[in-house]
This record gives C-alpha cells, sequence and structure tokens, in this order.
C-alpha cells in the first residue's frame, strides 16, 4: 500500500480557513487560536509542500494563483469530513447537500420551487449558496450540484441538460398599456431594458423579427436579469428575459409578454455535479427532481 503523502491536518485547517477569509485574523477568529498559531501553521505547510502559498498584503493575505487548485480539493475534502462526521454522529439527521447558483436563479427559479423538493426527498437538507454569473463557473468544489446556464465540463463531474430556455419581451401592464405595442418595431424608441454581457440579445431579438437594428442599442444597463425584470415591474421600460425567470411574475399578473414571437432561445439550466462522492446519490435525486419540476412547469 502506498503511504498517503498528507500534510498535519492542523495545517490544512488553517490554510483552507485564511483562503476561504483572505485573513490570518479572521481566521484565527474562526478557528479560536491566536494570529501567531495561524500563521505558524501556514509556515509548516509551506515547508512541507515547499513552496509559498499566500502573498502577504496590507489589509490581507491573497492565496496565489499555483495554490487555488489545491485550497479547492482541501476546502472539498473538509466538507466531506465534516459531513461524514456528523452523519455517524447523528445518524437520524438529515442529509446535507450544497447547491449553488446565480442570484437570479436562487431567488426567481429555485427557491419558490424547494418546497416541492422537500415533499420529494423529507431526509435531505439543501444549503443554497449564490455566486455572481460571471464566477459561476468557478464555484468551489466544496459544492455537491451548481446550477448555471452554460454547460460546464470539471474533471469527477458529471454535467446534465434539465431545461431549455428562451427570452421574450415582457414589460408591465401598465407599461403595455400606456405605450401601445402591436408590433416588434414598436419596441424601438421605447426604453430598452438590458443586461451586462448580454448586450447583444435585443440585436438577435430584433433579427428574428426581420429589424435590422445597430450592434448597440440605449438603454439602461443592469447587472442581472432579475434587476431589467424588475425594473420592467415598475414601469421603466421593457425587458428581453428568460422564461425561467419570469414565469412566475407572468402567472401574477406583474408581468406581460408583448409578443409571443419571436423568441430567442436562451442557454437552458445545466446542473454539474460530483460523479463519485458519498454524497453522489443525493445529488443524482436532485437533479432527477429538477428535471421533474421542469416537466411539472410545462404541464401546467
Amino acid at each position: 500500500m502506498v503511504k498517503r503523502a498528507l500534510p498535519p491536518l492542523k495545517t490544512l485547517r488553517a490554510f483552507e480557513a485564511a483562503a476561504r477569509l483572505a485573513n490570518f485574523t479572521a481566521a484565527a477568529d474562526e478557528l479560536s487560536i491566536t494570529h501567531s498559531a495561524v500563521s505558524q501553521q501556514i509556515r509548516l505547510l509551506e515547508d512541507y509542500l515547499a513552496q509559498p502559498l499566500f502573498a502577504r498584503e496590507a489589509r490581507g493575505v491573497v492565496l496565489l494563483p499555483h495554490a487555488r487548485d489545491y485550497f479547492l480539493e482541501v476546502q472539498a475534502c473538509l466538507d466531506r469530513i465534516s459531513t461524514a462526521t456528523l452523519t455517524l454522529k447523528s445518524p437520524g439527521a438529515p442529509r446535507i447537500l450544497r447547491v449553488c447558483t446565480t442570484p437570479s436563479l436562487a431567488m426567481k427559479w429555485l427557491i419558490p420551487r424547494l418546497a416541492d423538493f422537500q415533499d420529494w426527498e423529507p431526509g435531505v437538507e439543501v444549503q443554497l449558496s449564490t455566486v455572481n454569473s460571471r464566477f459561476i463557473e468557478q464555484a468551489n468544489a466544496s459544492n455537491d450540484v451548481v446550477i448555471l446556464r452554460a454547460p460546464l465540463q470539471r474533471p469527477e463531474h458529471t454535467c446534465v441538460r434539465f431545461l431549455d430556455d428562451y427570452l421574450l419581451p415582457v414589460a408591465s401592464p401598465r407599461f403595455i398599456e400606456r405605450q401601445g405595442f402591436r408590433k416588434p418595431a414598436d419596441c424601438l424608441g421605447r426604453p430598452l431594458l438590458q443586461v451586462q454581457g448580454c448586450m447583444d440579445d435585443w440585436p438577435h431579438w430584433f433579427g428574428l423579427a426581420g429589424l435590422q437594428v445597430p450592434s448597440q442599442l440605449p438603454g439602461p444597463v443592469f447587472d442581472h436579469h432579475f434587476l431589467s425584470a424588475q425594473a420592467a415591474m415598475n414601469d421603466l421600460g421593457v425587458a428581453l428575459a428568460p422564461w425561467c425567470l419570469v414565469e412566475d411574475d407572468i402567472q401574477s399578473g406583474r408581468l406581460q409578454p408583448l409578443f409571443e414571437q419571436p423568441r430567442l432561445t436562451g442557454a437552458g439550466l445545466y446542473a454539474l455535479y460530483k460523479t463519485d462522492n458519498p454524497v453522489t446519490t443525493t445529488a443524482k435525486r436532485f437533479v432527477d427532481w429538477l428535471h421533474a419540476a421542469t416537466q411539472k412547469d410545462v404541464q401546467a
């Protein structure tokens, strides 16, 4: 049997906390030890690995690029040890499933449906976290399932598409009645609500409608689709929004589609989960539920 190359566990705990918090003092507070003890543990680990792990700065520390993957693996392993320990100590306690997605998907799609998952799998507790859409692909390895709007390949993970999506123009009923919209060309000259990183969506939608427009159109720009949808609800203009984020608002009457066609094909939704670890079975059950939830939406 090959001997495991394992540094002292204390050094890994200090390293994980310091890297996650980007501060030795904050790591010391979390671990209930002194700042100097954290520094000593980090030095021991750096000596063991024969390379530095952090850049020391005035306001804290920054994980060096070559140590990023090591941090993700250490964090995931410590999380698995914690989960296994809790399961052994309290065998009747709920299984923990760590799910990460963007704030817009969490707020507008996942959270309104989570109660249904609790009925589907009552022995599982979902711990939900969010990451900005620009960084979702870097969501750390401690998450059991990552829900995102593009396929992602990651070693020892499976990525499946569970929802087809499309974008359509929506506005508040008051705005539509006040402005009057009879054809897609009527959108020109009205405030077009746009989303950073998706500035070509409106030109593509107009192209599907047979209209040639500039590649850049005027209008307010928001960080997230759910912010542009909220602005549309507040009569600020027309949002080109993914159906999955505005379905509930349309059903409740807060938003109304301007036209049924054209529909701009969206990115869809994907679930990324670990292929072989202690929670893989639970993660697969969660992905099965995601498929079932989307089918329920279609049937409704």
